[in-house]
């Protein structure tokens, strides 16, 4: 079956609603269960899983990282940097959570304790951060967008899936951007 995504056509003006994130994330999770990713990815996480990494963070989380990881609790890759459960989230805050280069309010949600994506729960933001330059370089303005620009990369075939290296971009293919 082929995926077309419309370059032009009706642009949504505003955020995206939570239904539109579900079916964002349930397109996300149909192309990596196309790939070798397939037996990487779990389930959904729980309310008590929530409730868990809630406490430990003493954070609520956005509801559109809530609708991922319903969806898909870790296994799956945002480019080359492979998505958390809500327990690994959680241990990833623990040891970074003390760090002179980390601020409150972070939630990681991929990557690795060295280099993650985070949201800024304060103003929504998804950022990249590392343990040496702490917060860099914005790389959404909010984790829906995020969901909506890299859906729409996924389902363009201008990427591929490489296990243990994450998603990246195919030879020869012209970006957009």
């Amino acid at each position: 079956m082929s995926v077309t995504v419309a370059e032009e056509g009706n642009r949504r003006a505003g955020d995206m609603s939570t239904a539109e994130v579900v079916q964002c994330t349930l397109d996300i999770k149909s192309w990596f269960a196309r790939t070798s990713c397939k037996k990487f990815m779990v389930e959904g996480a729980t309310s008590v899983d929530f409730q868990r990494l809630e406490k430990t963070i003493d954070t609520e989380l956005p509801s559109a990282l809530k609708a991922v990881l319903s969806e898909i609790n870790g296994g799956i890759y945002f480019m080359d940097k492979k998505q958390m459960s809500t327990n690994q989230i959680a241990e990833c805050f623990s040891r970074i959570e003390g760090s002179r280069q980390w601020k409150s309010g972070l939630v990681p949600f991929a990557g690795e304790d060295e280099s993650l994506l985070v949201i800024d729960t304060k103003h929504g933001e998804v950022y990249e951060w590392d343990s040496s330059d702490g917060l860099g370089d914005m790389v959404a303005p909010s984790l829906e967008k995020y969901l909506e620009d890299y859906r729409n990369d996924i389902l363009s075939r201008r990427v591929e899936f490489l296990e243990d290296v994450g998603v990246i971009e195919k030879m020869g293919v012209k970006s957009k951007k």
